[in-house]
């Protein structure tokens, strides 16, 4: 299936607002999914809540967030961050 996305169809103001909680939800998904194609639902919702927690504190755009869809593995920075709290948490 083609991507038929482009993130230059949207205004500058609108890529430079907070990424919405669809796209953080459906870069959970992207980053949560096993080799074998089964899904990592604990990591998706992890990775959901911290996208839209950066999202919601302003440090993550639409922009950044369409850009992480071109990567295959979940950055080490988010993945340090999803680390730390789960730690302080358990």
């Amino acid at each position: 299936m083609e991507n038929t996305f482009d993130i230059n169809s949207f205004s500058k103001e609108r890529q430079a607002e907070p990424a919405a909680y669809p796209q953080c939800k459906a870069l959970g998904y992207h980053f949560a999914k096993r080799k074998d194609g089964s899904m990592d639902w604990k990591l998706s919702k992890q990775v959901t809540g911290l996208l839209y927690g950066l999202s919601k504190d302003g440090k993550l755009d639409f922009k950044t967030a369409s850009a992480l869809f071109n990567k295959k593995t979940l950055p080490k920075a988010f993945k340090d961050a999803i680390d730390q709290y789960v730690s302080r948490n358990d």
